[in-house]
């Protein structure tokens, strides 16, 4: 992958953004550049794996399988962070995730990014927000 700028990372996030100059340079690092086509799978629900995706190109679609339905949960537009429940609360995947047309993004390792994210008070609490956001949607579109 070419040499990712910081504005790049950040064009369209602001939690990336609240880093300071060392740790937006560890976070490029970590970052690898993925493309996906119309319908593929970008996660797999239940799942063990925890990385980390923030889109750069076209939408994902976020869904669940529950009782052999397909349930939509979302539609995530570039700038988005996706895939974080995992690796911050250590389970398994909670949804799906299928890319909308091409699709690009930046995969962090989960525990690699979110220690970095947890060194920076702002940057760990608009995680926690985040996740907590992600879990009472899923609960509501999922139970309700």
């Amino acid at each position: 992958m070419s040499k990712l700028s910081y504005q790049e990372l950040t064009a369209n996030n602001l939690m990336f953004r609240m880093l300071n100059q060392e740790a937006r340079e560890h976070v490029i690092r970590l970052a690898k550049q993925r493309s996906y086509q119309d319908g593929e799978l970008i996660i797999q629900q239940g799942a063990p794996d925890q990385d980390v995706y923030l889109l750069r190109k076209g939408k994902v679609d976020v869904q669940v399988s529950q009782e052999g339905f397909e349930v939509e949960l979302n539609t995530l537009e570039p700038g988005t962070i996706f895939g974080e429940l995992a690796e911050v609360a250590h389970v398994p995947r909670t949804a799906s995730v299928l890319a909308i047309g091409e699709v690009e993004v930046l995969c962090f390792p989960g525990p690699e990014l979110v220690e970095e994210l947890r060194r920076h008070p702002t940057a760990s609490k608009l995680l926690d927000h985040i996740v907590k956001r992600r879990v009472i949607d899923t609960t509501e579109k999922t139970f309700n």
